[in-house]
């Protein structure tokens, strides 16, 4: 039985137009509408003088199976906390500690993999030639470190001083139904409980909670474990692999090094070791804003009454908050540095990879790049998600910084220090990512005064005519400017660093070069057919949708006058539209045979013409009910599977590409984002519409960062360029496939929750391991990867599933890399192979 609410069903307003009045005496049907579910197109409810007849409907076999079943009872894994306290010998104090039985999961899953990473690669030394072994066994210290810090963090804002034994809080009734799956939860209105008490959660420096994504914590110890696992497991895999992936377009660069150029492996090795020292080294400058901003605004309780989940330290001028946090940036850094010189005067091994100046670098480019990030992104992310996220800028970064200076003093720079193969797909990588970021950056004054001009009415211009007029220039501007960016800064840094070579014909020669001449442009061909007809098959469907959905009080109805744009006049109903027909005689057969009189006309938006209402529309857009409509969940998992149709394809056939293809998507994905945020003509306000149909509560931000998030998820596994053919499709299988299935049948048959402080279920857990594990095997089985160990492969998944279950962080961010990290730490795919 499915249960429905009040809200949930509108009634029929009262007769409010020409179509719903008596025409020559023939009281014809009216066609309201009834409930609407995303699951089915609504019915049409005729009212007529004999009372009410409600047409049956017949579901579709998919609605069917998408929909969710009534609520029976909720049994939990896990209990919701895990409380106790200890006295404080002569004295009434207690030591108490409260945490969420799912963050402790959440926190032990995380530590225990960065532990496992510094025992990996201490226990593989000894198969690493001897000059290795100096640089690869100092980066253990300071991972262990990491671990120890981020543990120590979770106990002290999950442990307090109480007088008194503390009271357990009492118990509260039981729900049939869990707070996450009602309406308002689905729509983001509701908060999830927090596992910390606001005033505890993590913060950047001059931040306030209200700049973060809701969540049920705040992400800091992904942040900070994270970071340097991703490293660890690179290093790992480069330093245990017998030779070089040769899934690459052109060989390595490599320097001459005064007669004696260092090997391409070699340089590898040594590069993601300072990749290991950048992970702990952000993960430091992080602790060190989270730990600032709790001294100030600790200092500033004990002065002044702050309400709970406000900053009373953080002061309001956006000014102010700049120059204190780039006072604190430069002081962290300044700290860091001499920390640097220290350690370097001592002999110790922590960040002796990185010199002084790319720890200042680095330091500057990754604090301020939170605070931009965190201010853009409005309410879009986590703390442990911008982390994460600025983590990844700061290493394209420090990669583009090295290959310039490479290119600059060739001679006395011992090897080109890039955390990937130096090959051309780095090179365009940092060219299409960062160049986009970068384009936008020099471009932002445009783009901010189009989006000022599109919020602003009308009668707030002072020439409200010229606004259209504005707007398009200002887009004009923008794309004008583009072009200049793109082929003039961007194109001649990357034929810069190809070695003089256009970087335009070096795409359209790599296009002929794959396997065979015709792989590449069928693979593009593959893309855009699938991506158009993906595109224009929901732009119907969300038409239909809308088109269908009950009217909101106020809303005029079919018929009423509506303002047409440029000025134009409005248009009556039941008198001739602008195209000079004139209204419907009494000819016309109508519903039911009766005769449709006088029918109105109806102006479309951003039309000139009006064209002419039928009665029986209704009837016709219920012919069409078979063809579902899915829910939110369901159109958001259909381009999880879209993502796992396109890209298995070309990382079966052709990895060199797809990693070229993936950087260019990011790129397209970031020009998009600018059309749909500043509203740009003449196609701002269309993806608007378009991609808020398929947001959820996590994205409430300004920005919308969840095909981002899906691209990156996919895209990780092969940017990482691991040798082993398995590694490449972890991004896909975990995002694409497990989170989907996972979601489906969670909702569909799950009934045993981890713990009462999570909606995921056990069962969807199951149902993502057993479908990761079942799509790894028949890849083996249809030879498009090496052999390699079910079991372990599993225990690696599994561990994803779990961490997947308990985190309240966004999934395709931090799900793909873990496994992606935990999969190659165990060595669960197999040796490293050549092609």
């Amino acid at each position: 039985m499915r249960r429905t609410s009040s809200s949930s069903l509108v009634e029929a307003s009262p007769p409010t137009n020409s179509f719903e009045e008596p025409r020559n005496g023939v009281n014809l049907p009216t066609p309201t509408r009834r409930e609407f579910t995303r699951s089915r197109s609504p019915a049409p409810h005729v009212v007529n003088g004999h009372g009410a007849h409600h047409v049956p409907r017949a579901s579709s076999p998919a609605s069917r199976f998408l929909r969710k079943p009534g609520n029976g009872p909720l049994r939990f894994l896990l209990p919701a906390r895990i409380s106790f306290a200890t006295p404080i010998p002569l004295s009434r104090l207690y030591i108490s500690f409260s945490i969420d039985l799912k963050y402790a999961v959440e926190t032990v899953l995380l530590l225990g993999a960065l532990e496992f990473a510094a025992y990996k690669i201490s226990t593989y030394i000894s198969i690493i030639p001897l000059d290795y072994w100096l640089p690869v066994g100092t980066v253990t210290l300071e991972i262990s470190l990491v671990a120890l810090a981020a543990a120590l963090y979770v106990i002290c804002i999950h442990t307090s001083l109480v007088n008194g034994p503390p009271t357990a809080a009492p118990a509260r009734p039981s729900s049939p139904r869990n707070p996450s799956d009602t309406r308002e939860a689905k729509r983001g209105f509701v908060l999830q409980p927090r596992s910390v008490g606001r005033n505890r959660l993590g913060l950047v420096f001059m931040t306030v909670p209200k700049n973060y994504r809701s969540s049920a914590d705040d992400g800091i110890v992904s942040g900070l474990v994270l970071a340097p696992l991703i490293a660890s497991a690179l290093l790992f895999n480069a330093a245990t692999s017998p030779e070089l992936p040769k899934r690459h377009i052109e060989a390595p660069l490599q320097l001459l090094n005064g007669g004696r150029p260092l090997a391409p492996l070699d340089a590898l090795v040594r590069a993601r070791c300072a990749a290991v020292n950048l992970g702990t080294l952000c993960a430091v400058a992080l602790l060190a804003h989270v730990g600032a901003s709790a001294y100030f605004e600790a200092r500033h309780r004990k002065r002044h009454h702050v309400l709970d989940g406000e900053r009373g330290s953080v002061p309001r001028s956006e000014m102010r908050k700049w120059w204190l946090y780039t006072a604190l940036v430069f002081a962290v850094t300044g700290a860091l540095v001499v920390i640097r010189t220290a350690f370097g005067q001592a002999h110790i091994g922590i960040w002796r990879h990185l010199s002084v100046w790319e720890v200042a670098c680095a330091a500057c480019f990754f604090q301020f790049s939170l605070y931009i990030a965190v201010r853009l992104a409005h309410k879009a992310v986590t703390l442990g998600e911008l982390s994460i996220i600025v983590f990844g800028a700061t290493a394209l970064y420090m990669e583009l910084i090295n290959i310039t200076a490479a290119r600059i003093w060739p001679v006395s720079t011992a090897y080109i220090k890039t955390f990937r193969l130096p090959t051309p797909l780095l090179l365009y990588q940092i060219a299409l990512v960062p160049g986009s970021l970068l384009t936008g950056f020099l471009l932002s004054p445009l783009l901010a005064l189009s989006r000022h001009i599109a919020q602003q009415p009308l009668r707030r211009l002072k020439v409200p005519n010229e606004k259209e007029v504005q707007r398009r220039w200002l887009a004009f501007g923008f794309y004008f400017g583009s072009v200049l960016v793109i082929g003039g800064l961007i194109g001649m840094w990357t034929r810069w660093t190809l070695g003089g070579r256009d970087p335009w014909l070096w795409v359209l020669r790599a296009l002929l070069e794959g396997p065979r001449a015709w792989t590449r442009p069928a693979l593009l061909a593959y893309w855009a057919a699938l991506g158009s007809l993906s595109v224009a098959g929901w732009n119907r469907q969300l038409a239909r949708s809308r088109r269908l959905r009950p009217r909101l009080p106020g809303e005029p109805a079919l018929g009423t006058p509506t303002m047409p744009q440029d000025g134009a006049a409005p248009s009556e109903p039941g008198s001739p539209g602008a195209n000079g027909a004139a209204s419907s005689s009494a000819g016309n057969s109508g519903v039911g045979g009766t005769t449709a009189l006088a029918l109105p006309s109806v102006a479309l938006p951003n039309m000139s013409v009006a064209l002419p209402a039928f009665p029986n529309s209704e009837w016709l857009d219920a012919a069409d009910r078979r063809v579902p409509t899915l829910g939110l969940n369901g159109r958001r998992k259909f381009f999880h599977l879209l993502a796992v149709v396109m890209f298995v394809p070309g990382v079966a056939s052709d990895p060199a590409f797809t990693h070229l293809a993936f950087g260019a998507a990011f790129a397209l994905f970031t020009f998009a984002e600018y059309v749909r945020y500043f509203a740009l003509w003449p196609l701002g306000a269309a993806v608007h519409v378009f991609i808020s149909e398929f947001l959820d509560a996590k994205d409430s931000g300004a920005a919308v960062l969840s095909h981002f998030y899906l691209l990156t998820g996919c895209a990780s596994s092969v940017w990482f360029e691991a040798p082993q053919p398995l590694l490449a499709y972890t991004g896909i299988l975990t995002v694409g496939v497990g989170d989907a299935v996972a979601s489906i049948v969670g909702k569909r048959i799950g009934r045993t929750r981890w713990s009462a402080t999570t909606s995921k279920t056990v069962e969807g857990s199951v149902a993502f391991l057993g479908t990761v594990v079942a799509c790894a095997v028949g890849l083996r089985l249809c030879g498009l990867v090496d052999a390699f160990s079910v079991g372990r492969y599993g225990l690696g998944v599994g561990l994803g599933c779990v961490l997947e279950a308990v985190s309240s962080q966004n999934d395709n961010v931090v799900l793909p890399v873990y496994v992606w990290s935990v999969l190659a730490l165990s060595s669960a795919c197999g040796s490293a192979v050549g092609g």
